[in-house]
């Protein structure tokens, strides 16, 4: 049974809907800013706090993703009900709060508050910026559009990396110590309070976005909770267990390794901070503008009368990206680590935007603000709070070993990625019969 087709919503003008587009483009770039920066004070915060890596982990993975995949719930009901607008403006205000709060922390239990509101508000936009984009578009644009929405994401990691490792070096040498206020802070909680502030002032932007026309709802769906979105899911079994659990698999992959490749460059290498920023920014930035490709050939597919192009085009990607992956985390010389880490970034970045498209393309329109908040959470769950809290976890009581982390990035990612390839093949058939 295919899902029921929108016709009766006109979408926002192709002008307006690409506005919306980039407005939240611009955002996902400071969520992902926000999101990783503390990957690149990993061993200042250690040495202060007395942390372990395993303690670590748990503040860039399930300190974050709790809260992140909780709110997706009640963010989903709030997003079929009222204007979504205002659901983005929360959203952001409570990330930028809860990642100026990371600067106020002195002790892992304050980090991990904070830490997860910055997870509870980036959760809100996550889930609201697919059901805007995916009532903006029809299904023959809506790869491309999410696709360059996802690369504002991509671009917040590789910004961070870029120009988050020289500021990181800068502040932690003293270079604000003198500035207003800045002197009651340690050098790692300057950073924090320096970038988080001004996301609060510039949250008012999303009331530019255009709130897209609802389709009418039809008397079968339940518009009081999750029930018709869970039945819904049952009734496509195969299909969403590819999508929740595949996607969240490679999330993991890919997250595991925004946040511990800094440290792997820092106890293996022996980089300095500027140097790891600048490299892996540039390689993350040069990655992200791939995506509008693969939402270009992943349209050409749907039209071409593939429906299962976005589940077909990340079974490709994979195939690709782990033997980069496994050369990268096994190279002597570090340059040979950057090169395949940047080929394992090119093909596996398509699967951040082939997710929510695909989520949205198979999905009753009445039903996406719930079914993405779903997506939401599982992918949270599986991506965020599973990968890098393993790796800390065998890094620390496995292999024994700071130098080891990455045998253990390899582990989790080798892992991750064939299971998601094989969950794939498995949900293609029912999508392509438009289940």
């Amino acid at each position: 049974m295919s899902a029921p087709a929108d016709t009766r919503t006109p979408y926002p003008s192709p002008a307006l809907a690409w506005l919306g587009v980039a407005i939240l483009f611009f955002f996902y770039i400071r969520s992902l800013a926000d999101r990783y920066l503390i990957a690149l004070v990993v061993d200042p915060i250690k040495q202060d706090l007395g942390l372990s890596d395993f303690q670590i982990s748990l503040l860039q993975g399930p300190a974050f993703a709790v809260l992140y995949c909780l709110f997706a719930i009640p963010v989903g009901l709030a997003l079929d009900r009222y204007n979504r607008r205002w659901v983005l403006f929360a959203a952001v205000v409570v990330w930028s709060v809860g990642a100026a709060g990371c600067g106020f922390a002195g002790s892992f239990m304050a980090l991990a508050v904070a830490r997860a509101l910055v997870g509870g508000g980036q959760s809100g936009f996550s889930t609201g910026a697919y059901s805007i984009i995916g009532e903006s578009f029809p299904p023959s644009r809506l790869s491309l559009a999410m696709s360059i929405f996802v690369m504002g994401g991509i671009m917040g990691a590789g910004i961070v990396f870029l120009l988050g490792g020289p500021f990181v070096e800068f502040v932690l040498g003293g270079g604000v110590a003198g500035w207003p206020l800045m002197g009651h802070f340690r050098p790692w909680q300057q950073v924090f309070v320096l970038t988080g502030v001004p996301g609060i002032a510039v949250a008012a932007l999303v009331f530019l976005v255009t709130e897209p026309a609802r389709q009418a709802r039809p008397a079968a769906v339940d518009a009081g909770g999750y029930g018709e979105a869970i039945r819904f899911l049952g009734m496509r079994k195969r299909l969403f267990c590819a999508i929740l659990l595949g996607f969240g698999m490679l999330y993991t992959s890919t997250i595991s390794l925004q946040l511990w490749l800094p440290a792997y460059f820092v106890r293996v290498h022996g980089w300095s901070y500027t140097r790891i920023g600048v490299v892996l920014g540039i390689v993350q930035m040069l990655a992200a503008l791939s995506l509008p490709v693969h939402g270009w050939i992943v349209n050409r597919f749907y039209k071409a009368g593939r429906r299962d192009a976005p589940l077909f085009w990340c079974i490709i990607a994979i195939a690709i990206a782990a033997p980069a992956i496994t050369v990268a985390l096994l190279a002597s010389n570090p340059w040979v680590t950057v090169v395949m880490f940047g080929i394992y970034l090119t093909f596996i970045l398509s699967s951040a935007s082939m997710g929510p498209a695909a989520t949205q393309v198979v999905t009753p329109q009445a039903l996406r603000g719930r079914v993405s908040a779903i997506y939401v959470l599982v992918t949270g769950l599986i991506g965020m709070a599973a990968g890098p809290s393993l790796v800390g976890f065998l890094t620390d009581h496995v292999f024994g070993s700071p130098r080891a982390v990455g045998t253990s990035l390899l582990t989790v990612v080798l892992a991750a990625l064939i299971p998601s390839a094989l969950l794939f093949l498995r949900g293609r058939e029912e999508m392509r019969l438009g289940a």
